[in-house]
């Protein structure tokens, strides 16, 4: 039997719940766990298997499921991410092909969209929003609709692998990251040391659970007994400040959202007022990850929601990845976050890092994600500490490499670390990123980060720049960076946000280096956790600038 699947139902307790708000239903842990072993009976013989739906009690079902019948669950995200059905048609049959899978779980919804979607061929969709029916006397089971059991939940060819989790391709295409059971009973270990969990802890998700922060967060706690309130992802979109008044009011304590989350509460609250009664004190951690911290988010997260009883110290900036079954740093407990304001131009692979007044041309305010995870080792490839380098990693948590990819292809060192590509440097024994190696662009011998540009634009006052994605463009004497930033205006008015956004870059990175793109609204294309897919961004900035003439 799986050791994930005894991880989860020997801590599984009369009180561990699964809370879905969107549905104004609970459903007992304990009950969740005979239902998947039900649900196992439909993936007899099955080595690995995709995951396909939306946040829901048959997606947490399904993967218990795969758990129980030893097969490698594949988690798949849902094509709100791509740019147009035939971009998902691609990710989708890449999947199907690399994982080798032969049977998807989906529910009604899902099964609607790969309908009309026309599935990959020799797939077996597995709906699984009805329960089969409890065995008879023969021991036979009753599937829900036309789907037939393959057979008892044991029979199976038990995959090396526990949870094989496609990467959101950000900058290439997504690759899969195999973790084995190990892998992953250790990655959850080191969720559970470095938040310090205790039973009383609740977590509170919307974000996708084929997203690695809401996988292996919800996964952590259920292995600690603890229980879960599930929203859908577009409950939140929708109806921000509903989202808020609905999850302190849950009794969740333990939160994890990525930045532009935290951001878009204050967004929300700031326009819409603050939600009647709203109670932040019980919220105990508020985990910050799957994308650079910004200092600015925090001071006003802070600012809106400390006289709600939100606690400075509750917010928790953190680091990880797939490939380290989640966590690798992430700040001490109890303890405010902090920053250091260093000179953004000196942040190249190999400088020293300088200190800068806050405040002073080109500082940049760069996030502690503090130290180590239990169980994972950190080292910044550097000469020293101080300077910039190449973040890396290893530790039982770590994968041992990416689905098959041969070894010259895989991402570690000589010696074993692997290689994260994010660069960052050490500071008091903790860990600093300041962007990816991939996002750098040097133009006229400069070093420039993305996520850089991204923020002075998004900082531009009288506009939404909210949605922009910064890339390198041009080549030779002619390379700049160009920004596209999505928007519905058009005009004077979309040109008067051109210069604005231009005028701003330019004060604080110097003239000529950035041009900026309107785009329409939802084209610039995002992972699962609201990443820039730098690579598909690209095509968007050539079709623009053929469109407008303008490089």
């Amino acid at each position: 039997m799986n050791a994930l699947w005894a991880a989860v139902s020997t801590n599984a307790r009369p009180r561990t719940v699964l809370h879905l708000p969107s549905e104004g239903r609970s459903v007992p842990v304990t009950r969740l766990l005979a239902d998947a072993e039900r649900t196992a009976t439909l993936i007899a013989g099955q080595r690995r298997v995709g995951i396909l739906m939306a946040n829901g009690e048959p997606w947490l079902r399904g993967l218990i499921a795969c758990f129980r019948a030893g097969a490698a669950a594949v988690p798949i995200a849902l094509p709100v991410a791509f740019g147009g059905s035939e971009g998902y048609q691609r990710h989708l049959r890449r999947i199907v092909e690399d994982a080798e899978l032969a049977a998807l779980l989906v529910d009604e919804q899902s099964a609607r969209l790969l309908g009309r979607l026309a599935a990959p061929p020799d797939v077996r969709l597995v709906d699984i929003t009805r329960m089969p029916a409890p065995a008879g006397p023969a021991g036979l089971v009753g599937p829900p609709g036309q789907i037939e059991p393959a057979g008892p939940a044991d029979e199976n060819p038990a995959d090396e692998f526990a949870v094989i989790q496609y990467t959101s391709g950000s900058t290439s295409a997504p690759k899969g990251v195999a973790l084995t059971a190990d892998n992953v009973l250790a990655g959850l270990a080191a969720i559970d040391g470095g938040l310090g969990l205790t039973d009383a802890d609740e977590i509170g998700i919307w974000s996708p659970l084929f997203h690695d922060m809401s996988l292996f967060g919800t996964l952590a706690h259920l292995a600690r007994g603890c229980s879960v309130h599930l929203w859908r992802t577009t409950d939140f979109i929708r109806d921000t400040r509903g989202w808020l008044a609905a999850a302190a009011a849950s009794g969740a304590t333990v939160l994890p959202m990525p930045n532009f989350a935290y951001q878009r509460l204050v967004d929300a609250v700031e326009a819409g007022g603050v939600p009647d009664g709203l109670d932040l004190s019980g919220w105990r951690l508020a985990c910050n990850g799957s994308e650079p911290v910004q200092w600015s988010t925090l001071e006003a997260f802070n600012r809106v929601f400390g006289p709600c009883g939100f606690r400075p110290e509750a917010m928790l900036p953190s680091y990880g990845m797939a490939e380290a079954t989640l966590v690798i740093s992430l700040a001490a407990l109890g303890e405010r976050p902090w920053q250091l304001s260093v000179d953004r131009f000196a942040l190249a692979p190999g400088d020293r890092v300088v200190h800068v007044t806050p405040g002073a041309a080109g500082a940049r305010q760069v996030v502690s994600c503090g130290s180590a995870a239990p169980g994972i080792a950190v080292r910044v490839d550097a000469a020293a500490s101080g300077r910039v380098g190449e973040v890396q990693v290893r530790g039982p948590a770590v994968m041992s490499g990416y689905l098959g990819l041969p070894a010259e292809r895989q991402p570690f060192t000589a010696d074993g670390w692997l290689r994260t590509g994010d660069l960052g440097f050490e500071a008091e024994d903790e860990l600093f990123l300041v962007g990816r190696v991939k996002d750098m662009a040097i133009i006229r011998g400069q070093n420039y980060y993305a996520e850089d540009v991204e923020q002075i634009a998004r900082r531009v006052q009288g506009f939404d720049v909210r949605v922009c994605a910064a890339l390198q463009a041009g080549d030779g004497d002619a390379e700049h960076i160009a920004v596209l930033v999505e928007t519905p205006l058009a005009g004077a008015a979309a040109t008067a946000l051109v210069n604005a956004v231009e005028a701003a870059i330019a004060a604080e990175l110097g003239p000529a280096v950035a041009s900026v793109h309107p785009v329409p609204v939802r084209s610039i294309p995002r992972t699962s956790s609201g990443k820039v897919r730098r690579h598909a961004a690209r095509a968007l900035y050539r079709s623009t600038a053929e469109a407008t003439g303008k490089p």
